[in-house]
């Protein structure tokens, strides 16, 4: 049995994802969490007697406490490796990790690691920083993933940006044949 310390700000999605309550996290207190966090997923991976794989990261899964410090909880379904295991590969039987913060890798493959983790820290960096909840976002009438989302708009700024190069380009390239 895991007994926690009290957490009196209940969870990272209570804030998150109320619009009222999110108010509390202004950008300050969202960069503290998020570097909370970051500390915490470099100790279970790093300096950790064993090195903890947690497989469930997300906003539910982060407890705030009276200062809004996080602590990562729910190590359900967390796997414990030796750091003699350095890629602590593991083919699993199933998924059990929360859809949407899965990284493909293991959804493909069903294989989970330590970039398992940073795949769904990733994703909870991007829900810390918009606000939205990971299926929040709509394109075209379907839901899009926030990873998704961000890929898209990435793709949308580097074409924006390949087409002003290309416009700079034979500008300059008009300007030396003056």
């Amino acid at each position: 049995m895991l007994i926690n310390e009290y957490m009196p700000n209940k969870s990272l999605d209570y804030f998150l994802f109320h619009s009222t309550r999110a108010l509390v996290l202004d950008w300050k207190t969202r960069f503290s969490i998020i570097e909370g966090i970051t500390q915490g997923v470099l100790y279970l991976h790093k300096y950790s007697r064993m090195q903890v794989i947690h497989r469930d990261l997300k906003a539910s899964n982060i407890l705030l406490d009276e200062n809004m410090n996080p602590k990562i909880s729910d190590f359900g379904m967390a796997r414990i490796f030796t750091h003699n295991e350095r890629e602590a590969k593991t083919k699993t039987k199933r998924i059990v990790e929360t859809y949407g913060y899965m990284s493909p890798e293991y959804v493909m493959g069903e294989i989970f690691y330590i970039k398992s983790d940073l795949y769904s820290f990733g994703v909870l960096m991007l829900e810390i920083i918009s606000g939205r909840r990971n299926t929040s976002f709509y394109d075209d009438d379907r839901v899009v993933n926030t990873v998704g989302y961000v890929c898209a708009y990435i793709k949308q700024i580097s074409l924006s940006f390949s087409f002003l190069m290309i416009i700079v380009f034979l500008l300059d390239l008009q300007a030396w044949e003056l």
